[in-house]
């Protein structure tokens, strides 16, 4: 009963007070829990309003038979791993969306989880995500894992396994013990399991929960996703095979009613929205037909289809155009009618809007395997192609069929800090300074992503797309030119303390600013930093002409360094973007790296030794020799390779940092670290490595 009720005219002074009436979702905040899940990625969620679904009839076998699966008739004990696979574009998330809406009217849905190419979900917000929609639904499991996350407030930083059995197995079975379970069968929808960020965590997750799906019976999964070799490697172990029911969705004519019945549909909803009233039918039987047929059993190619034609002036021409892609299918392929009309979408580009274009599919294709798939928000894209919102309206329309704007209703609170005319580093409090940035990275001017994988899949093969190739070196070449611009442009106009009289305030330099300093401040020192990192990354490619290693040398290596850790500070990071996966600590402008074992296996020795050699001769990597005793041990040849290191300054004079790298073949890891102060550099090179 609370202290104070009835009292009137009351005055405390002092004293402490804890507050112990939080229900579940409080609760759950009060620990990170909150923070830890990813709502967006929840079938319900605001962000999944045009999230495709499956029209009524079409798609009914498939949907009936993951509803049977899921709620069996009595007498019968269906496995509890359901597996639907298939190639991209014919329809898995739309069937998932579907049964998740079904089974949630049927009480039926525990929770669900879709990944998605504009980063809806990564693995470490699974666990998170699923046990946030558990304890909404049940208040017993809610008080058990409400406990166990107010003792281990860090159980959100731990591996996925530990999460899984400390948040979800042990608190179900321990309900089970005390008859309190959640009783009937509810199922947990994971879709786009081949989207998350890496392999090992997509295998990492099928193992835990088929480890666990006997003893925590009330729960069956079902997993939606395309057939990935390490996919289905795991699914075929034979521990996980005798508990999974698989399924495939073909590519097959067997779709072609359903694709007609769709489009028939969706044409006549595009007429309705316009209010175009026709006394003959449109589009006629053959549109229709020739359409179904270049689908080829491919709902996405349909969907495109549909919104090129609705976003065009003229529906009858665009119509047209679109029907004079499908005799350009020159295959066998299932997806030769998608890709003609992929090549026809970037065909019909301008030439003076092409590279424009193509830097921006670049930017969103490298931004997936760089930053694990995430959603890009607009200004941040559009600060990295040095491109003004006009200008990005432009560019973004001759792609408005493959390329989703999402804009924000919501924008970030500035009123909490104490000085928005001032950069970010005077600003307070801390939190939301960093709340502030993944702002800016992901929603700031709205966000951009691409509708489908498949556009993604067209773009990264060089024999769907052509000259349209992504990773050409000729389209290689061409990014790392443009990353140079924009970085040295930055790197000159860069204040590392902030505005001062006599440098400009940061939306002068920036192509599309914002309305204010602190804003501005944040999205400069973005561009800045992921623009110097993609030249760092690109300029390892063999490919890469001499004169661009040659100019990306004499940049500002030690004011990107600072910037970096103004940016990020200290702590321990993943990294991602380096062709391998492992840590990170900032300390003190000491940026130390290392790569244990589990991600020593998939590093490139040699190409990263082809790397060191190409920067050497290109002058932005120079042997670092601290005193005459270490330019001596340099010429003494090396009998053996179960260690090789290498001290370096990578680029010129005071622009210059200090670079130590290591491999050791025999306990597998690689290590390196990198200071601003050479002086420093040298003192930890002595103290820890120097043996």
């Amino acid at each position: 009963m609370p202290i104070l009720t009835g009292s009137q005219n009351t005055t405390i002074n002092g004293g402490h007070f804890t507050d112990q009436s939080a229900g579940v979702i409080n609760n759950f905040s009060a620990v990170n829990g909150q923070t830890a899940c990813n709502r967006d990625a929840i079938h319900d969620s605001s962000a999944r309003d045009y999230a495709p679904r499956c029209l009524p009839g079409t798609r009914k076998q498939h949907i009936e038979d993951i509803i049977y699966w899921a709620v069996p008739a009595a007498g019968t004990n269906p496995l509890p791993l359901f597996r639907m696979k298939g190639l991209a574009g014919v329809g898995k998330s739309a069937i998932a969306q579907t049964c998740a809406e079904r089974l949630n009217k049927l009480g039926r849905l525990g929770a669900s989880f879709f990944f998605s190419m504009k980063g809806q979900g990564e693995a470490a917000e699974l666990v998170p995500t699923i046990t946030y929609q558990l304890c909404a639904q049940f208040p017993d499991y809610r008080d058990l894992v409400d406990q166990r996350i107010r003792r281990d407030k860090m159980v959100f930083n731990k591996t996925i396994a530990t999460q899984f059995e400390a948040l979800i197995a042990k608190p179900l079975q321990e309900l089970e013990k005390v008859g309190k379970g959640i009783g009937q069968r509810v199922v947990i929808i994971i879709d786009g399991l081949d989207e998350c960020e890496d392999a090992d965590a997509q295998c990492k997750i099928i193992e835990t929960i088929a480890a666990t799906c006997a003893s925590v019976t009330p729960l069956c999964w079902a997993f939606f996703s395309r057939p990935e070799p390490c996919i289905e490697a795991t699914f075929s172990l034979a521990c996980i095979a005798r508990v999974t029911h698989m399924t495939v969705l073909p590519v097959s004519d067997d779709a072609n009613s359903d694709i007609e019945l769709y489009l028939r549909s969706s044409f006549e909803n595009i007429l309705r929205r316009r209010n175009i009233h026709v006394k003959s039918q449109w589009p006629s039987d053959n549109d229709i037909q020739t359409l179904v047929k270049a689908s080829n059993g491919l709902f996405i190619y349909a969907a495109t289809a549909l919104r090129d034609v609705d976003q065009a002036g003229s529906l009858e021409e665009a119509l047209r155009a679109v029907c004079a892609t499908t005799s350009n299918g020159i295959n066998n392929s299932p997806f030769a009618g998608l890709d003609a009309f992929y090549m026809h979408i970037m065909r019909r580009v301008p030439p003076e809007v092409l590279p424009s274009v193509l830097l921006l599919c670049r930017l969103l294709c490298y931004s997936r395997s760089y930053a694990g798939g995430t959603e890009s928000g607009v200004m941040l894209c559009c600060n990295r192609l040095a491109l003004s919102e006009i200008e990005f309206r432009v560019v973004s329309n001759h792609l408005s069929a493959v390329l989703h704007f999402r804009g924000h209703s919501d924008s970030f609170d500035l009123a909490q800090f104490n000085d928005i005319g001032r950069p970010f580093q005077y600003a307070t409090p801390t939190q939301a300074v960093t709340e502030l940035k993944s702002y800016v990275c992901a929603r700031l001017g709205g966000s951009i992503h691409f509708y489908h994988k498949s556009f993604y899949d067209f773009l990264t093969d060089p024999t769907r797309s052509g000259t349209f190739y992504l990773w050409s070196s000729r389209m290689r070449n061409a990014y790392l030119k443009h990353c140079l611009e924009v970085t040295l442009k930055y790197e000159e106009s860069y204040c590392l303390r902030g505005s001062a009289p006599d440098v400009p305030d940061s939306a002068s330099s920036l192509s599309w600013p914002y309305t204010n300093e602190l804003t501005n401040s944040v999205l400069k020192a973005i561009v800045y930093d992921w623009t110097f990192e993609d030249c760092f990354h690109f300029s390892s490619f063999p490919e890469i002409e001499p004169q661009s290693l040659e100019r990306f040398g004499h940049a500002d290596f030690r004011k990107a360094r600072q910037n970096e850790t103004m940016l990020y500070g200290g702590g321990l990071t993943n990294i991602q973007h380096r062709d391998y996966f492992g840590h990170a600590r900032d300390i003190h402008r000491i940026l130390l790296s290392r790569i244990p074992r589990d991600g020593f296996q998939r590093f490139d020795v040699i190409k990263f030794r082809a790397k060191i050699k190409r920067w050497k001769e290109c002058r932005i990597a120079q042997p670092y020799y601290p005193n005459f005793a270490s330019r001596f041990k340099s010429l003494i040849p090396k009998f053996q390779d179960k260690l090789i290191s290498g001290l370096c300054r990578l680029g010129h004079g005071p622009k210059s940092i200090f670079w130590y790298w290591e491999i050791n073949f025999e306990s597998e890891y690689y290590q390196e670290f990198l200071a601003t102060d050479l002086a420093k550099g040298e003192r930890i090179y002595r103290e820890q490595f120097d043996l």
